[in-house]
């Protein structure tokens, strides 16, 4: 894959939402080229390295979260 910044799926172009402003709790298909054939549903708070930014999307491209460790 493509070495793109990381951002919440909202934002992104391959976030297959009919909504202008997608919100962190709507969920749609992941359209990313080589993730498409999965059928990923995911929701706008999710976010991964593939991130392109979303036309008329504001909040962009952020800094990829810490990963929290699970006791």
């Amino acid at each position: 894959m493509a070495d793109h910044t990381w951002g919440n799926c909202k934002g992104c172009r391959f976030f297959n939402s009919h909504n202008a402003q997608p919100d962190d709790t709507e969920v749609a298909q992941c359209t990313q080229p080589e993730l498409r054939e999965f059928e990923l549903q995911v929701t706008g708070m999710s976010g991964c390295k593939e991130f392109e930014a979303r036309t008329g999307v504001s909040g962009g491209a952020h800094q990829e979260p810490e990963a929290t460790t699970m006791h």
